[in-house]
């Protein structure tokens, strides 16, 4: 389904993907951004209404003590007590006159005041702010007479008031009854209104509201309307002895923030109430706004990438575009299954240049060569008997002459910096030239010899030896040379090992792994010699050591896969027991992670073998420097990987793979491992590689080739299904009936019947 609407061209199906994986990552990131804003506007609108909430406290406390205080001087005031305290047989109209004036001056010194009452009860008068004169019978406000009559309480305290349908906050002066021998009050009735603009500080207009309410849940002061103060009223809001509570309550069609807290003097308690629900519209705008922002964000990203697509990756469609008109439609690559595969195309040619490498191979080593040389890698890499192979080795070379003979290794020194210099092709021609260099000074010395390329760092030399076996020195004169001719005509450094004299029953393949190994002591003692077997002792107890040698290998395959975090824990505990070693210990065992490490990433040239390493530990102070030293030079290792892990030398890499593959096809213990760390690589990295350029798993092409080398057999030797079994690479023989009549549908004995082919 997702192939009909794929792209067909590779930029743009980079494009689309990049255009897929920039919009998730941009929603993704809005949508994080649009919750941290909401949450932090939510935060911000709580932390403003608890600030207005310790201001509307702080301001009502101090304008109500205020107010008390002004209702005090009221009372205390000489006019207006002495009118007050006046008895009947005293009463003078100059005395109300005065007391008048009196209230006149407070009413004008005190805004907030509406209306003050002089109560006289021994003359039953009361004197009104508005200059007007009642009996306590005929006063229109008969409910603050009650109040005045009735009120317990010993301190002067607020309580609402209702005149003629208007709402005030009333205060009484004295705070007690007539029982109490008082005969004069003055009752003040202050504006909600006002208290409400000047006090709280709100309106009716606002917003937020302010409601606040009598210790019997009374209304007194705040901005709320009628229908929303009696939702408050039937709903049990009241602050715990915590202060600043806040809750989310419903009200109608709109959810409030609501802060509590109270008025310790009067015991009254405040609820500030802000409407979520509207701030929520508010930030939903803003989150909006944000994503509009965005999405003009993401479009310019888009437009950057089609752009980037364009100019980086068209040419590659265009070179495939090349490849195919040049392929021709009958090439696999443009069967149904990949016509629309542009890397298919470039795969394609890139096999051709690797066809195009072995045609060149062939026309510098004929068919015959090729095949001599398989059979003598053959024999050096299994360790079981060579009587298959004895007929050819006999006829086709000469090194068998006396029936003793010689195995030799020339290594490359410094094949880093070999690979770096030459390409895949210009290796493999190097390679061949030092066989032939070696071939012809081996000839010179009355030496019939045989090299085999395996493919790396190194090659083999197979020597004829003499029956007495007594030409050790004069071989290694020949050797000698040999070194000095390679170094003058193809400019390369050289290291060489050479066996003891060896019978055909030896089993080379253990031979062949001491003398790479011996190829190695020139970086550890810097001797430039050639080496025999009398060296190998005194290698292998420079080698030993109590290191972890699990841990050191965990530390390069770390550097292999690129990984320093791990890298840095596997050195921590591969060093962590050596700050309980001697001084000449601790530097023996850093010796052998060095070599080892450099030898794993072929590096041999660093320092000038162990006596320079031990020269160069001695700078150091500490452990600790060692080891910060050692971790960066892995990190320039993991540097030159990468540059080795380009597009351009993946597909050098891969012919490698296929290359060493061929080498040791007849091992039954190649593996991937293997193949890995030939090229230096993850064992992951290295599967991805290979199938990313052919196609298959490394497993499946090993079986594949593994099966066609049986199949030649078959057709073209004699040789039992046994010997053929094993020079195939099989382990066992039920493993291979089984793969090969899976592969070719018959047995190997059928194959060979209907398949059999004269012999030159």
């Amino acid at each position: 389904m997702w192939d009909r609407f794929k792209p067909k061209k590779m930029y743009l199906s980079i494009f689309l993907y990049s255009c897929i994986v920039v919009t998730l990552l941009t929603l993704m990131f809005t949508v994080f951004l649009s919750k941290q804003f909401a949450k932090s506007a939510i935060e911000e609108l709580e932390k403003s209404n608890q600030e207005k909430m310790k201001q509307v406290v702080k301001s009502s406390e101090y304008t109500l003590q205020k107010l008390r205080q002004f209702a005090l001087r009221i009372y205390s005031d000489e006019r207006i007590a002495l009118w007050m305290n006046m008895e009947k047989t005293d009463y003078s109209p100059m005395t109300l006159n005065k007391a008048t004036m009196s209230v006149r001056e407070f009413m004008s010194s005190e805004p907030l005041i509406h209306t003050i009452y002089l109560i006289n009860f021994d003359l039953n008068q009361i004197y009104t702010s508005d200059s007007s004169i009642y009996t306590t019978d005929d006063f229109y406000d008969q409910t603050i007479l009650h109040y005045i009559k009735n009120q317990k309480t010993p301190y002067l305290q607020y309580f609402n008031h209702e005149v003629k349908g208007e709402s005030y906050l009333a205060l009484v002066v004295p705070a007690a009854g007539p029982n109490q021998n008082y005969q004069g009050f003055a009752a003040i009735l202050f504006s909600k209104p006002l208290l409400n603009e000047n006090m709280l500080q709100v309106s009716k207009e606002d917003q937020n509201k302010i409601y606040i309410e009598s210790k019997n849940k009374e209304f007194i002061l705040g901005n709320t309307d009628p229908e929303l103060t009696k939702a408050l009223m039937a709903t049990d809001l009241t602050p715990t002895a915590s202060e600043h509570q806040r809750r989310e309550w419903n009200s109608g069609h709109v959810t409030w923030s609501v802060q509590t807290d109270r008025l310790p003097i009067e015991g009254w308690n405040v609820y500030h109430l802000a409407p979520i629900t509207l701030w929520q519209t508010k930030v939903a705008k803003i989150r909006f706004e944000i994503i509009g922002s965005s999405i003009i964000l993401l479009l310019t990203l888009l437009l950057y990438l089609f752009w980037q697509s364009y100019r980086s990756f068209k040419p590659i469609s265009d070179l495939a575009i090349q490849m195919k008109s040049k392929l021709g439609k009958e090439h696999t690559a443009l069967q149904p299954t990949n016509a629309y595969n542009e890397m298919e195309w470039i795969h394609s040619g890139f096999h051709s240049l690797v066809e195009k490498i072995e045609q060149l191979d062939l026309s510098i080593k004929s068919s015959k060569a090729l095949v001599k040389e398989d059979i003598l890698r053959q024999w050096i890499l299994n360790s079981k008997s060579y009587k298959p192979m004895e007929p050819f080795i006999t006829t086709q070379t000469s090194i068998l002459q006396t029936g003793l003979f010689r195995i030799a290794v020339i290594r490359l020194e410094s094949y880093g910096r070999f690979e770096e210099q030459f390409d895949f092709a210009s290796r493999k021609l190097m390679r061949f030239a030092m066989g032939n260099i070696m071939g012809e000074v081996l000839m010179n010395h009355g030496y019939a010899a045989e090299t085999v390329d395996f493919g790396s760092d190194h090659i083999v030399a197979l020597i004829s030896a003499p029956a007495s076996g007594d030409d050790l020195s004069q071989m290694k004169g020949a050797l000698e040379e040999a070194r000095v001719q390679i170094r003058r005509w193809i400019k390369l450094e050289v290291n060489a090992a050479v066996s003891s004299v060896l019978d055909v029953e030896e089993n080379l393949q253990i031979i062949y792994s001491q003398l790479y190994e011996l190829t190695l002591l020139r970086f550890i003692n810097n001797e430039d010699k050639v080496f025999t077997f009398e060296d190998l002792d005194r290698y292998e107890r420079v080698k030993d050591s109590d290191l972890d040698e699990g841990l050191l290998k965990q530390v390069i395959h770390s550097v292999q896969l690129k990984n320093e975090k791990a890298l840095e824990g596997y050195l921590d505990q591969l060093t962590s027991h050596m700050q309980e070693l001697s001084y000449e210990e601790c530097k023996l065992q850093l010796t052998h992670i060095v070599y080892s490490i450099m030898k794993s990433f072929k590096n041999y040239s660093t320092f000038q073998g162990l006596k320079g390493i031990h020269a160069f530990l001695e700078q150091f102070a500490t452990l600790r420097e060692v080891k910060t030293w050692l971790y960066r030079e892995m990190l320039q290792i993991m540097d030159q990987q990468r540059k080795k892990n380009t597009s351009g030398r993946k597909e050098e890499i891969a012919a490698e793979m296929i290359e060493y593959v061929r080498n040791h096809l007849h091992n039954p213990m190649l593996s991937v491992d293997d193949i890995a760390a030939h090229v230096s690589m993850s064992v992951n990295y290295t599967r991805q590689i290979f199938k990313d350029h052919f196609h298959c798993s490394l497993s499946d092409y090993i079986l594949k080739q593994r099966i066609e080398l049986a199949a030649k057999l078959l057709k073209t030797t004699d040789w039992t299904v046994a010997d053929i079994t094993e020079r195939s690479g099989f382990q066992t023989k039920s493993t291979f009936f089984t793969a090969f009549k899976r592969a070719t549908g018959m047995t190997p004995n059928q194959y060979r019947m209907e398949n059999t082919e004269e012999q030159p």
